[in-house]
C-alpha cells in the first residue's frame, strides 16, 4: 500500500489536514498533520513529504527526491490555491503520479489530483504538462525523458513489476 499526498486542507487560515491517495484501495484520505509525523517517524512511506526539524521540532516539508515541488491547497468550497504561488503557470492543477504501465514500448502514467480525479495521460501528453509549469510529481523529466521516482508502481502489460524505480 502506498500514500501519495493531494493536497492540504485549510479552513479559513487554519490547516486542518492533508488529503492522500490510497493505493490500495484507489481511494482518498485524510490525516492530520500529527499523524503524518507519527507515520514518518515510524519509517513508514508518505510519498510528498519528509520529515524537517524546525526549531528543535519535527515539521513536513516536501518531499523534492518524490519530485513534490508546490501543493495544492482547498481553502474553500471548489477553492484551490497554492502553497508556493508560480507567476509563470496560469494552469491551475498539480498532478502525481501513482503508477506507470508499459505496454508493448507505450508507457501510460496514471495520475491523481486535488479535485480527487484518476486521469492517464500518455508519455508525450505528461512532457508537455510538465514544460507548460505544471507541478507533476512522481516523475522526473531526465534527459528529455520521463523517469519514474521511488514509490510509482510499475507494470508490464497486466503484470506488476516492481514498486519504485
Amino acid at each position: 500500500m502506498c500514500m501519495y499526498l493531494t493536497n492540504g486542507n485549510f479552513l479559513g487560515q487554519r490547516l486542518i489536514g492533508y488529503d492522500f491517495y490510497e493505493s490500495k484501495s484507489k481511494g482518498f484520505i485524510g490525516m492530520s498533520e500529527k499523524q503524518i509525523i507519527d507515520k514518518l517517524k515510524r519509517s513508514e512511506k508518505v510519498y510528498g513529504f519528509v520529515l524537517g526539524k524546525e526549531e528543535d521540532k519535527d515539521v513536513l516539508v516536501l518531499d523534492s527526491g518524490f519530485n513534490m515541488t508546490n501543493l495544492q491547497l482547498k481553502t474553500g468550497v471548489n477553492n484551490l490555491s497554492w502553497l508556493h504561488e508560480n507567476p509563470d503557470c496560469d494552469m491551475n492543477i498539480a498532478l502525481v503520479v501513482v503508477a506507470v504501465f508499459n505496454n508493448k514500448g507505450r508507457k501510460t502514467y496514471e495520475t491523481v489530483n486535488a479535485r480527487h480525479a484518476r486521469m492517464e495521460y500518455d508519455e508525450n501528453k505528461l512532457r508537455m504538462m510538465m514544460e507548460l509549469g505544471v507541478p507533476v510529481a512522481g516523475v522526473k523529466l531526465v534527459n528529455n525523458r520521463l523517469v519514474a521516482c521511488e514509490g510509482v508502481e510499475q507494470f508490464n502489460g497486466s503484470e506488476e513489476i516492481k514498486e519504485g524505480a
